[in-house]
């Protein structure tokens, strides 16, 4: 069977279908149930929003557990005004510090603090286990590095370093 017939009987005659502009449905549609089930799973544990992870995890990963403002805005895919509010309120919980490099009072840093890390290591199991509930259950090893390696493709072609 042709590649054109296996699109028409799986979509119909559709002469608009785009298998690209699909698989951009799937993906959107795809992180908007499981950010939506881990956000359910955190507000059920009583647990902070999945921001406050997302920043927390990002922190543990870096060098010294500090990012420039800048550089944790670029990973979390989020504007600079957007993450400041964050920070804010990050740091009002206590969990994180903004401290200023020595040479260039214009850079700032977010830094992990240890309430920060604690906070991290409690939220960490509860996401983990929906991940692999979404993730594990419908996909092999195989498959899930298969779905990063195409996905970084995309990504790094869309934002203009591939």
């Amino acid at each position: 069977m042709s590649e054109q017939a296996t699109v028409e009987k799986t979509h119909g005659a559709k002469a608009d279908f785009d298998p690209h502009r699909e698989a951009w449905i799937a993906i959107a549609q795809t992180h908007a149930a499981v950010t939506g089930r881990l956000q359910e799973a955190l507000t059920a544990a009583e647990l902070p929003p999945l921001p406050w992870f997302e920043v927390l995890a990002t922190l543990d990963r870096a060098p010294e557990q500090r990012l420039k403002m800048g550089d944790l805005a670029e990973a979390l895919v989020i504007t600079r005004g957007g993450l400041t509010k964050l920070v804010d309120r990050l740091i009002k919980a206590g969990l994180l510090e903004r401290t200023f490099c020595e040479t260039d009072r214009r850079v700032s840093y977010a830094t992990l603090l240890p309430a920060g890390a604690e906070l991290l290591a409690e939220m960490r199991p509860l996401v983990r286990a929906e991940l692999a509930a979404a993730f594990s259950a419908n996909l092999s090893v195989e498959q899930a590095e298969e779905l990063r390696v195409m996905l970084e493709q995309v990504r790094s072609s869309a934002c203009g370093t591939s």
